[in-house]
């Protein structure tokens, strides 16, 4: 039962974040093929409806957001198995060289197959979002694409990173900056700003990844 729970958790989450990419992805595919022709009042043209994708995610591709969740979920469930097998293994090898190197080479393959299927599970979604193919047609399709064009995915994607990387850091950098000489107007007594400042940091690195994903989705749904 505490299993079934667990992967149940991971299955959940993994398709709130799916349902969730999906919206953005629909939003860019909107924006895409509307008419340019004519700018809207805000002047910029093209129209990016984002209902109607929030739409199209629960009414027409619940069942293939699922069902990659349910593929994300398993490697989820992997990776958390091998952790409390790995922490175990360790504890009883003690300082044991071979067996951490060979624990954390077992890791890295999981987290690589992590990352590829998360990757895989984008492209499909993007795939069925065009198409309106189901998850398996579009995951193979999207895949092949991906082979046929690896040269020019590795520059975008490579690109893109670092750029998401650089402005995630201006965001924790600047952020933190202005809340390190807040500290001196809101605290009538001297407080080290070690602490807060990190949890400034930290906060806002988060919350500027969310707003950057956004960002990498709708880059890679055009690409």
């Amino acid at each position: 039962m505490l299993f079934g729970m667990v992967f149940g958790f991971f299955w959940l989450t993994s398709f709130i974040l799916a349902c969730s990419e999906f919206a953005v992805i629909g939003s860019a595919v909107t924006w895409y093929f509307s008419d340019k022709r004519i700018p809207d009042d805000d002047g910029i043209p093209g129209d990016s409806d984002v209902m109607k994708a929030i739409w199209w995610t629960y009414r027409y591709n619940a069942g293939s957001l699922a069902l990659g969740s349910f593929i994300l979920a398993i490697v989820w469930t992997i990776r958390a198995i091998f952790e409390y097998i790995g922490n175990k293994v360790e504890g009883a090898s003690g300082d044991n060289g071979c067996t951490k190197c060979l624990i954390s080479g077992i890791r890295c393959c999981l987290d690589c197959f992590d990352r590829m299927i998360r990757y895989l599970n984008r492209n499909a979604y993007i795939y069925c979002c065009i198409t309106a193919n189901s998850f398996c047609p579009s995951a193979l399709e999207a895949f092949l694409l991906i082979l046929k064009n690896a040269a020019k995915f590795a520059m975008v994607e490579s690109i893109a990173g670092a750029f998401i990387f650089l402005a995630k850091s201006f965001v924790a950098v600047v952020t933190t900056l202005i809340g390190y000489f807040l500290l001196g107007y809101m605290t009538e007594t001297e407080v080290d700003p070690i602490a807060p400042c990190t949890c400034i940091f930290i906060i806002s690195y988060l919350v500027g990844s969310q707003f950057i994903s956004i960002f990498d989705v709708g880059a890679n749904t055009i690409l």
